[in-house]
């Protein structure tokens, strides 16, 4: 029964925070999440108010209220203090409050039963302010004179000497704070006055900042002197691997007895990360107080870590951290489902880094790789750049350029690293690490062939007829296949920049200001990139579906049927054609990373779009002829390079394409483990909503997996999931509406800070042709054309033939647009991106990492891109 003064969980939500305060309305966010809540509710903050509001209470308080923060630990202070909290549990409670309060009692069932009541200050328990061991709570009371009396001494609590101290210290005024308080059952073993053990848990590492870490603090019966320090707790820290896909035992300690089994311990530390992912988004860490009855875990509060320090390199401690979208824009584009993001996140922290401890250099665990501004995903640049220049003596100006984006350098110790005894270490590091890339690049076709293999034999799975044990136990085999082959993606990656920088540092020597341009000419048209091919191979279809009658006819159908290939009869040569596509290329997706998109094998709708839009153009050249004449302008611009240096600049461009090559082909091997894994994931979809707990299997794509694997376990049992998607929804559309910058800069503690050096991107330039936007030219060659912005590729049937393609970045399902365009222009991007190297293979002028390029350039404006100078000039509109 809900009343003004007295809410139960679900009235706590709906009023928030101001209302309930910070423990009253994380519990109720808990209990519509489908968390284990005790029975209770709240008394709201204004029962507080109207209390503080009568006399002598109110003249005492203003009277405190001019205490200073200097003052508080003064006699008098201290005094004036005692004198105001005697008064309040003098007072009496008004009786409106009185009767909502014995109405909720009994509504509830609580009127027979032990309680606890708690305070909940307004400001407590926040992102900004914990309160944390200020305020009071009393356990094991029963009857509503002991309640009273217990609301009365936690109104009394925000005036003791600590909390006042706590207040003036964060710049908190009196009037700020009030107190609302939650009273909730007790949670004891059948038969008992305490539970069977408490303590409180942490989604990280308190004190050393760790993010791969779940600690947990556990002793038998009451967990009130496990938060205050009055008992010897169990310590046990539960290790994320590979982010949060596996969880195993790291270590115990702190007292000769075991609290917890290990299966427990390993539940409740589910549990917790699931708080994590509910609350915090899977970014801010929880610390949150827990009961356990000898059979289930019951949450009692949770709310963020407020203060943890900051986890980074040696070196690097005191700069401020730079959070940058950079080449995540391609890779990581837009904004995430959440169960994306709980699969992205670890794999990428894991991959990250993967490189450095395999050549001796010491990776910080628990470091905070990426997170999330506005729904976008961010890196932490600041780490990177250390790590480059500390472990391989890479200066960060070098680094971002091939990094590309607009961000500041971070100020390092010597613009010479790889001199002195600290130069000898990098040296050292850095032929360690050439060794470790050419073993690794001997064996990477072998392992990409296995880990596409192994996606395909998983990939025609019976979903619907595994058990929940076979589909969790398939997610932990896939992750730990992803788990070895990551660091190889990652390995591919560094691996075709460092032929291409090689080709180019060579090249600047004998053609300056040429360098880039050559470099481009002669890696185009090699024949070797996935992503380029499958763009060739639409092409081919298109050619294909000329000479077939019923498969013409069939793609100038509206609506398309995106399943009306399969009746073509057998014999058809485009069916023929389309399956030997899928089956090479069916595991790709548009915006492969957000795996709510379906698969080109699931839903080939886009792919026979471009079929059909080449088709209807009456193209009939081959896009192989422009990339072969960008290469032939290449070899004869070679010949006028000395005799000498020719055979080495061919050697060079050979390697940069195989480099090229194997990180397309790496990559393709890398999304193709979406494909059985979003098919599991509908699975489980289907089953919450056959359960009644979603209304659509896709919904499943905004839970977490933590969340689907508690539900797998059968340690959730989907209660609150469809409250989740709803909020979660809501949350997203608010995102999609922000438009964040693309770099933060914020201290240790999340302020926003300044960085020596911080570059500024560059403006658009007025000229004697026009205005020109500068960039990075990673495709030589020079086009005329109309602008077409096109922000997403089922935008593609608005480009026309010779149009310039103006995009905010590109993965392989733009490439088939490319085959129309006459040039590319993308508003983030490096020399070693996607788009670029694409670009570079069908000899396509491509030009990157403009900022602001969207809001600049107009669709039909008049566009000359220089990918030679890395320019893009508007002539006119």
């Amino acid at each position: 029964m809900q009343s003004t003064w007295m809410l139960d969980w679900e009235g706590a939500v709906v009023a928030g925070p101001a209302v309930c305060g910070g423990k009253g309305w994380n519990l109720g966010r808990l209990h519509r999440y489908g968390f284990p809540v005790p029975v209770g509710g709240v008394l709201v903050a204004e029962a507080y108010n109207r209390f503080m509001d009568q006399t002598p209470v109110r003249e005492i308080s203003r009277k405190a209220a001019a205490i200073g923060a200097r003052d508080v630990p003064s006699p008098e202070a201290v005094r004036q203090l005692a004198g105001l909290q005697q008064a309040i549990t003098d007072a009496e409670l008004f009786p409106e409050t009185l009767a909502a309060l014995e109405r909720f009692m009994v509504h509830s069932g609580l009127a027979d039963r032990p309680v606890a009541v708690r305070s909940s200050a307004t400001a407590e328990d926040s992102t900004e302010h914990s309160f944390a061991g200020i305020h009071q709570s009393f356990l094991n009371l029963r009857g509503l004179p002991a309640i009273m009396a217990a609301i009365r001494r936690c109104y009394a609590s925000l005036w003791t000497p600590q909390a006042v101290a706590y207040r003036r210290h964060r710049g908190l005024s009196d009037e700020a704070v009030a107190c609302a308080v939650v009273i909730c059952a007790m949670v004891t073993r059948p038969g008992e006055e305490s539970p069977a053990a408490a303590g409180v848990a942490f989604a990280c590492d308190p004190r050393t900042g760790r993010r791969d870490l779940i600690t947990i603090s556990a002793a038998p019966g009451l967990g009130e002197g496990v938060v205050s320090g009055s008992v010897n707790p169990e310590e046990i820290s539960v290790h994320k691997e590979n982010g949060i896909l596996t969880l195993t035992l790291h270590t115990r300690g702190g007292r000769s007895d075991r609290v917890l089994t290990d299966e427990q311990a390993l539940a409740l530390a589910r549990l917790t990360e699931r708080v994590h992912w509910a609350l915090g988004d899977g970014q801010l860490p929880q610390d949150v107080e827990w009961a356990f009855d000898g059979d289930r875990f019951w949450l009692l509060q949770a709310r963020p870590v407020t203060s943890l320090p900051l986890v980074t390199f040696p070196g690097a401690e005191k700069l401020p951290v730079i959070w940058s979208n950079a080449n995540l824009k391609e890779a990581v584009p837009g904004l995430q489902s959440t169960l994306s993001w709980s699969l992205i996140k670890p794999a990428i922290t894991h991959i990250m880094y993967s490189h450095l401890p395999m050549v001796g250099y010491p990776v910080p665990p628990g470091l905070e790789v990426l997170r999330r501004f506005s729904g976008r995903a961010y890196f932490d640049l600041t780490a990177m750049q250390w790590a480059m220049y500390d472990a391989l003596g890479l200066l960060p100006s070098e680094f971002i350029k091939g990094l590309g984006g607009h961000q500041p350098p971070i100020p390092v110790p010597s613009l010479e690293p790889l001199k002195g005894p600290q130069g000898h270490r990098r040296m050292r590091t850095r032929l360690r690490f050439i060794l470790w890339l050419r073993r690794q690049m001997k064996e990477l076709p072998v392992r990409i062939a296995e880990f596409r293999q192994a996606m395909r034999e998983r990939r025609d799975d019976e979903s619907s007829r595994l058990t929940s044990f076979e589909l969790l136990a398939g997610f932990i085999e896939r992750a730990e296949l992803t788990r070895d082959f990551g660091p190889r993606f990652q390995a591919a990656n560094m691996n075709a920049g460092a032929w291409t920088t090689r080709l180019m540092d060579l090249l600047s020597k004998f053609a300056p200001g040429r360098a880039q341009a050559m470099a481009s000419a002669l890696l185009a048209g090699s024949g070797k990139v996935t992503t380029a091919e499958h763009g060739y191979r639409l092409y081919d279809l298109a050619a294909v579906a000329r000479t077939d009658a019923e498969a013409a006819a069939y793609l100038t159908r509206h609506p398309l049927d995106p399943q009306g290939w399969r009746s073509l009869p057998a014999s058809s040569p485009f069916r023929r054609e389309l399956e030997r596509f899928l089956e090479e290329f069916g595991h790709r997706a548009v915006y492969e990373g957000e795996i709510a998109n379906p698969r080109w094998n699931e839903d080939p709708t886009y792919l026979l779009e471009q079929v059909r839009d080449l088709l209807e153009s009456g193209k009939t050249h081959s896009p192989r002829e422009m990339a072969r004449a960008a290469r032939a302008a290449g070899e004869a611009e070679l010949t006028r390079l000395p005799w000498y240096v020719r055979p080495l600049v061919r050697w060079l461009a050979g390697k940069a394409q195989e480099g090229a090559a194997l990180r397309e082909a790496a990559k393709s091997a890398f999304a193709s483990i979406a494909e059985p894994g979003r098919r599991h994931f509908l699975e489980m979809g289907r089953r919450l909503v056959a359960a009644g707990k979603l209304d659509d299997p896709t919904d499943v794509f905004h839970l977490a997996w933590v969340e689907l694997e508690m539900y797998l376990r059968d340690e959730w049992d989907g209660t609150g999931a469809r409250a989740l998607v709803a909020d979660r929804k809501a949350r997203d559309a608010a995102w999609l509406a922000e438009e964040p910058s693309d770099v933060y800069i914020l201290d240790a503690e999340g302020h926003p800070a300044a960085m020596p050096g911080e570059v500024v991107p560059p403006s658009v330039v007025p000229s004697g042709d026009g205005n020109v936007l500068a960039g990075i030219g990673v495709s030589a060659g020079r086009a005329t054309g109309v602008a077409r912005v096109i922000r997403h590729p089922r935008e593609g049937h608005l480009l026309q033939e010779g149009d310039v393609l103006v995009a905010p970045s590109t993965d392989p399902g733009w490439t088939p647009l490319f085959l129309r365009a006459s040039a590319v222009v993308m508003e983030v991007g490096g020399y070693l991106s996607h788009g670029a190297i694409v670009a570079r293979e069908y000899g396509l002028p491509a030009v990157v990492n403009i900022p602001g390029l969207l809001r600049t350039v107009r669709t039909g404006q008049r566009l000359v891109v220089d990918g030679d100078a890395g320019t893009v000039t508007v002539t006119s509109d």
